[in-house]
């Protein structure tokens, strides 16, 4: 299905994650974008993926940095996950992306201890959604 690939893709396979980090977006008091901007980061680089129609962004990055918000009403969160071992700590075995014609798009990272990371962008809800798939799915 289609999509496209914006910005250089980090060559990940083999490279252990070392950091994980999440940028939400909320709006009145509740979380309206789970997956606003995912922080990656391998050996000493961090990496952006983020999404829009049809559209997988990677860029290269600083380490996330608190984010300034204006009001209470929206804003952004971070949401520090490197100390989890579910996938910091691990080797990525496989990058994969999927697409859809209403401009869905999907990237999964998988990780050698069988874990896999799933990215899920709805163009009609302009918002992503992180899936941590177990083993054997």
């Amino acid at each position: 299905m289609p999509y496209y690939l914006s910005g250089e893709e980090p060559d990940l396979i083999g490279k252990q994650c070392t950091g994980l980090v999440l940028q939400h977006f909320y709006e009145v008091q509740k979380i309206t974008d789970q997956v606003n901007v995912a922080y990656l980061r391998f050996s000493e680089r961090w990496y952006r993926l983020y999404f829009e129609c049809c559209t997988i962004f990677w860029r290269e990055s600083e380490a996330p940095s608190a984010p300034e918000n204006s009001s209470e009403e929206s804003g952004l969160l971070l949401n520090d996950l490197s100390d989890m071992d579910t996938v910091v700590g691990h080797v990525v075995q496989a990058v994969r992306y999927g697409g859809s014609r209403s401009g869905d798009v999907r990237a999964w990272i998988g990780f050698a201890n069988g874990k896999t990371l799933l990215f899920a962008y709805s163009h009609a809800s302009d918002s992503t959604r992180l899936v941590l798939v177990p083993s054997g799915r």
